[in-house]
């Protein structure tokens, strides 16, 4: 069975990954793959090993890395690799593969003209940060912690 891992950086706001688990569960219920999952370099959860482990527990024997990434830099060409080998080694029956990165993708320019097209004005650039404590996991590097948006842990004094 064919799965996918979106392969993205993470991020220590809490929730920003939220767009790519959407994704993911967008092209897995359109049956772009049977298992689609997300899974992040650092900061974000799960990690990558986590999500090629959920895709091969839920019977991936296939796997295609989509890097999730406008440019195949240091995360793609160097960090990835070594992620990739390892868990290969721990599931040597799973086939893998790697895509390239979006790039110049034809249909990115459409996504670009798309987004342009909803652009909002400068007061509404932060609403993540508003969207971000839905999502809050107890972590002192997210941006929002000891503040007062952050749900977990108290403003400090």
């Amino acid at each position: 069975m064919h799965a996918i891992i979106l392969f993205s950086h993470g991020s220590v706001l809490c929730g920003a990954g939220e767009n790519l688990f959407a994704l993911a569960r967008q092209m897995e219920a359109r049956g772009d793959a049977p298992i689609v999952e997300a899974g992040f370099l650092n900061y974000s959860k799960p990690i990558f090993e986590e999500a090629f482990a959920k895709c091969v527990a839920r019977g991936a024997t296939k796997i295609s890395i989509a890097p999730y990434f406008l440019v195949a830099g240091y995360f793609v060409n160097v960090s990835l690799p070594p992620k990739i080998e390892a868990m290969s080694a721990q599931f040597p029956d799973v086939e893998v593969v790697v895509a390239e990165a979006l790039k110049t993708h034809e249909l990115l320019a459409q996504a670009i003209l798309n987004c342009a097209a909803r652009a909002q004005k400068p007061e509404k650039w932060r609403d993540l940060l508003d969207e971000a404590p839905r999502f809050c996991i107890d972590n002192p590097q997210c941006p929002l912690n000891g503040t007062p948006k952050c749900p977990l842990r108290p403003s400090p004094r």
